[in-house]
């Protein structure tokens, strides 16, 4: 059984090999995101040479602390920078990532001084520093890789969540909001760092040598690459339209941005007839501001006016216009000659995956049900 897993795993390991080649290289969908998944699964090829049995090459051995690379530290920093690079939002946290590339490269760079020294002079940094300074230097390095994946983990459970809510407030494309796939990517390492968590508390408490941990972190690394990689390699970074002014500066335009909230009421009544009169929900890329500007009125106020008396973000509240124009077009016959995606196209839907997703929302439907009465 052990020889079965061994096989499995390093199948996967050869297999995230050659999808790193694919995803730092390809054409088709080249991104700096992409490239930089490709370096994260890059980093677990490299982390795999550590578990290979093998004692030395000509003479140099293997199997100690930094005598192979060590790229744990790579793992949280890769992680995060790809998130955050999807999102739009690696300006933000430059400096952080910043300074850890630098830590990791600096951990990486004792494996490279190590080989040069035997190279050179036929010794090692064994030879230079005692067994156990080396050893308490390599614990904290893995136990800071691990803690800061956790930090990882948490910001960008943070970023996405900011990104729902800043698309929910200010976009009306339905197709922003379809991120499953970044969620299971996400959440997909949480299995992995749980139980890699477990295999330090081990050691902490006087664990030695190799356990059952090891092989469950790596069949859960090859899961990790077979389903969830792919998947997010296929996907466009989030954010790529350009930015939209700062909700500060566009407030700034507006003196009744203060406006108590017994005036909502008649906002409301204003924002409905003004969709249904112009229908400026036929706008595939509308956004909060471009309402905004048509009514002048705060982007604040309309988003707070939709959610206290519409009960719903902008997002939805636009889409659900367009669900009910799509509705009539799909009833009368004069619509027959145009296909289902092509009334969603000509009711403000950007895609078919939009027109279905508000549909199913709104109905509980897809829009075929409705052609079929």
């Amino acid at each position: 059984m052990e020889k079965i897993l061994n096989t499995l795993i390093w199948a996967g390991i050869i297999q995230g090999f050659l999808l790193s080649m694919l995803y730092i290289f390809t054409k088709k969908h080249s991104s700096l995101s992409n490239k930089l998944l490709g370096l994260f699964l890059l980093a677990f090829v490299f982390e795999a040479f550590t578990i290979v049995p093998l004692q030395n090459i000509s003479g140099y051995s293997t199997n100690g602390y930094f005598t192979l690379p060590e790229v744990k530290l790579f793992f949280p920093i890769l992680f995060l920078h790809y998130i955050l690079e999807k999102l739009g939002q690696t300006k933000k946290y430059w400096a952080y990532l910043k300074i850890h590339y630098f830590l990791a490269f600096a951990i990486l760079g004792l494996t490279i001084f190590n080989v040069l020294f035997y190279a050179g002079d036929g010794r090692t940094i064994y030879q230079l520093l005692d067994f156990q300074t080396i050893e308490i230097v390599f614990m904290v390095m893995q136990y800071y890789s691990f803690f800061l994946t956790i930090a990882a983990i948490g910001i960008s459970i943070n970023e996405t969540l900011r990104y729902t809510r800043l698309v929910q407030t200010t976009y009306s494309d339905l197709d922003m909001l379809q991120i499953r796939w970044l969620w299971q990517f996400i959440f997909g390492v949480i299995p992995i760092v749980l139980v890699w968590g477990m295999e330090l508390f081990r050691i902490a408490l006087g664990g030695k040598g190799p356990s059952e941990f090891v092989s469950i972190i790596w069949f859960l690394i090859v899961i990790f690459i077979y389903f969830l990689s792919f998947k997010a390699y296929q996907q466009k970074n989030l954010l790529e339209r350009t930015p939209l002014p700062s909700r500060k500066s566009q407030e700034k335009k507006f003196i009744n941005e203060n406006t108590p909230i017994k005036d909502y009421s008649e906002l409301s009544t204003q924002l409905k007839t003004f969709m249904l009169s112009t229908k400026f929900y036929l706008n595939h890329d509308l956004t909060v501001y471009d309402l905004s500007k048509a009514i002048n009125v705060s982007p604040r106020l309309i988003s707070d006016c939709i959610n206290r008396n519409f009960g719903s973000n902008f997002t939805e509240w636009i889409n659900n216009f367009r669900v009910d124009d799509a509705l009539i077009k799909l009833k009368e016959s004069r619509y027959d000659h145009l296909s289902i995606e092509g009334i969603g196209l000509d009711s403000g839907f950007k895609s078919r995956s939009a027109m279905y997703a508000a549909f199913k929302k709104k109905t509980g439907q897809s829009p075929g049900y409705y052609r079929q009465e």
